[in-house]
């Protein structure tokens, strides 16, 4: 169902109505400015899977024949001539695959200059003169003024058309490429276009004036590719190619100085040469977006790696710090009290050294809990990150010789996954501060700032050196770094107004809700 409605009914429409649109053109003019159904085909079968191509075909040969009734011209060579037209379209689409392997369609260099070769010079070539011979002179036109008409329409409908629908179908499918497709920016490109329309259909008195109108596409075009990528220079220059094709077959515009197949004529002569400068230059554009695209891609999925193995690590720790507390502890506890059985059976002399003993296995059973509750703080589920973050100030300060400094300011509840990022952040960075940075004084603030929540870490230790963080960030600070991202947020180093370093991460409040 879904390849009915997305390949063969755009497909069937689609080469219904090329056939049907040269009929509502008037008589004294041979062809339509922009030819649909074989580049219709072509960027279908560019963007579909191999296993898919049959379907594409089949709806492009029944549109064809279903439009019979509605052309009253010679109906078997019509149709003859677009079945061939179809056959070679499926031959250009296999070699610019096979050419391409598994590149995307038309971004590369070599690519392109293949797709040009074959789709908007030999294969316009080839199907005029399949329509020429088919038509057998019914066309109105005959020799090679129709054949040389006839390959221009097509390589003008090739180059225009293929692009558009490709690169179109690019950013449906890739979100990311979508950057600059906002109401606004398509607004004021249909302003823009507007006022071309206006340039075009003015009657200019002065003959200078009138050529210049040539180079006015140029930088709503260069616009279009700089906002919107290539997907939507190339819908733009299927629009101008139009308008400016069109207003020429009337008289009007800047290809509107002569008879009506002289101005079709300059017409696809400018769209050719603007439109071959306008690929090359989108090309560059589009391989500089797809290796961004790739990079943002390969963060994603290190970011992913990383957040797996912290859940692991946390996983880990839990584990060890429950056969820390259930089973060390337990034996330590079972040890202790052997001892002190063996105490009261022992001579009153040597009894101290019994009690010693005691106390130094006493003095390790809570080092061990201390590790236990720093592997897995229980504290934080079952109290909060406020309260966790007090405790820890505690034990270190009782601890050691840095001072911390705890400063929680109404922190809302988070989820428990987000408090034991924060109080992770907290761990490495206080731990950082006692190893390296020879602090006697640290601050921890928790605080919410706008719509923010903050998290910031102050030292008056001797800072970070500069450019350290460029060329070897440690294994701490990339630790804290992934678990600001996976908050939300971002991790930021900067110099402390106590003299020290300062850690600070800030992320949305929505985020943690």
């Amino acid at each position: 169902m879904r390849t009915l409605l997305t390949l063969a009914l755009p497909l069937l429409i689609g080469c219904m109505l090329g056939q049907w649109l040269p009929t509502l053109l008037p008589d004294q003019l041979h062809l339509h400015v922009i030819w649909i159904p074989g580049p219709l085909l072509l960027g279908f079968l560019l963007i579909t899977p191999r296993n898919q191509w049959r379907t594409c075909v089949l709806a492009a040969c029944i549109g064809t024949v279903l439009s019979l009734p509605l052309v009253p011209m010679a109906s078997l060579p019509r149709l003859l001539a677009g079945l061939g037209e179809f056959a070679m379209v499926g031959v250009v689409a296999w070699l610019l695959l096979r050419w391409r392997g598994e590149r995307a369609a038309l971004e590369d260099y070599r690519d392109l200059s293949f797709f040009l070769l074959l789709a908007c010079v030999l294969l316009p070539l080839c199907s005029a003169w399949w329509y020429t011979l088919a038509q057998g002179g019914r066309s109105g036109a005959s020799g090679p003024a129709a054949l040389r008409e006839l390959a221009l329409t097509s390589a003008v409908s090739y180059l225009v058309l293929v692009p558009a629908l490709v690169n179109v179908v690019r950013i449906i499918d890739a979100p990311e490429r979508r950057h600059g497709w906002r109401w606004d920016s398509m607004a004021l490109a249909m302003v823009l276009f507007g006022l071309l329309v206006v340039l075009w259909t003015v009657d200019w008195q002065d003959g200078v004036m009138t050529p210049l109108l040539t180079l006015a596409p140029i930088p709503l075009l260069v616009w279009a590719l700089i906002v919107f990528g290539i997907a939507g220079a190339s819908v733009t220059m299927l629009a101008v190619a139009v308008l400016g094709m069109q207003l020429g077959v009337e008289g009007l515009g800047p290809f509107g100085f002569w008879s009506i197949d002289r101005n079709l004529l300059t017409g696809q002569a400018w769209t050719l040469c603007t439109g071959f400068a306008l690929l090359f230059l989108g090309a560059l554009s589009e391989q500089k977006l797809s290796s961004r695209i790739k990079l943002q891609r390969a963060y994603a999925r290190l970011g992913e790696v990383t957040g797996r193995m912290l859940v692991v690590q946390e996983e880990e720790r839990t584990r060890i710090a429950r056969d820390l507390h259930d089973d060390v502890n337990q034996s330590l506890a079972a040890i202790s009290i052997r001892l002190s059985t063996l105490r009261n059976h022992i001579p009153l002399e040597e009894r101290p050294s019994v009690v010693e003993l005691q106390d130094q296995l006493l003095s390790v059973s809570n080092d061990i809990r201390a590790i236990s509750h720093e592997l897995h703080p229980s504290i934080l589920r079952f109290t909060g990150l406020a309260s966790a973050l007090d405790a820890f100030c505690i034990k270190r300060n009782a601890r050691g010789r840095l001072r911390l400094r705890c400063s929680i300011e109404d922190a809302p509840r988070l989820n428990d996954e987000q408090e034991l990022s924060l109080f992770r952040i907290v761990q490495e960075a206080v731990n950082n501060v006692d190893k390296h940075a020879r602090a006697r004084v640290a601050d921890v603030l928790v605080c919410v700032r706008g719509a923010d929540l903050l998290l910031r870490v102050d030292d008056d230790g001797i800072g970070i050196p500069p450019g350290h963080l460029r060329r070897a960030p440690g294994l701490g600070l990339i630790s804290m770094e992934e678990r600001a991202r996976l908050l939300g947020g971002v991790l930021h180093v900067d110099t402390s107004p106590l003299g020290g370093a300062r850690i600070e991460v800030r992320f949305p409040l929505r985020d943690a809700r």
